[in-house]
């Protein structure tokens, strides 16, 4: 399977200070890959110059072989690259379908229709204002705007933060439907064992640098993923 996503030796320096080191991360077309670690190891600043807030001081990153690390944000999305953020980002004061309208610009009602069918509590709070509903209806309403423009990789950064862990299972599944819909999912988090479950291949970051990379049940398996990630427990599936 080709990549649809390639980062290659990537650096991120911000003032005086290394951000990120040499990261190469694959994300094949059709696939959930992960990016893993502790808060403040790098991984949003990654996301970040994938999507063009940030630009990176050296390497590439390639969208189906072209190189967009200079590109500005609106230039990224319009290739087709679209960021869930970290924290969900909403607007509060307005409506369900107002913040998606906003998430796909002008408003096209096979998107709509596209997102409500994947979401269907969405339909359901159109109307309602966006603060107003739970964290895992929030998360599902920032996921769905992202998809109002039908990228071709959707990044996603921290989507279980901050919900039960009920909410946790809920929201992975999504994601594995997500892929089988056909979109490339980039995924940023912190809860290793749910994105190990859903994952094709994972990476884990350290002080800026990848310090393990492979086969996202391989590192499931991987005694110093568990020792670091896992509370000590190498995972076993249910």
């Amino acid at each position: 399977m080709s990549n649809i996503l390639e980062i290659k030796n990537l650096s991120l320096k911000i003032g005086v200070q290394d951000i990120l080191h040499d990261i190469s991360v694959a994300l094949p077309e059709k696939g959930i890959v992960s990016v893993l670690g502790a808060n403040g190891v790098g991984k949003t600043s990654l996301m970040r110059c994938i999507s063009g807030i940030y630009h990176a001081t050296g390497g590439e990153i390639c969208l189906e072989g072209q190189d967009i690390s200079q590109l500005r944000s609106h230039e990224i999305v319009d290739r087709g690259i679209c960021q869930s953020p970290e924290g969900r980002q909403i607007f509060s004061n307005m409506s369900v379908l107002e913040n998606l309208v906003i998430g796909g610009g002008p408003l096209g009602r096979q998107e709509l229709d596209h997102v409500l069918a994947l979401f269907p509590v969405l339909r359901e709070r159109l109307k309602q204002q966006a603060g107003s509903m739970s964290g895992g209806e929030q998360q599902m309403l920032c996921i769905g705007r992202s998809l109002m423009r039908k990228p071709k990789v959707l990044l996603l950064d921290e989507p279980s933060l901050g919900l039960a862990p009920r909410l946790v299972g809920f929201i992975c599944e999504l994601v594995t439907k997500i892929r089988e819909e056909g979109y490339s999912v980039l995924l940023v988090e912190q809860n290793v064992k749910a994105a190990l479950r859903i994952s094709d291949r994972a990476y884990v970051i350290e002080h800026g640098k990848i310090v393990i990379e492979g086969d996202a049940q391989e590192l499931a398996n991987d005694p110093r993923v568990a020792e670091a990630y896992l509370g000590g427990h190498v995972h076993e599936d249910s």
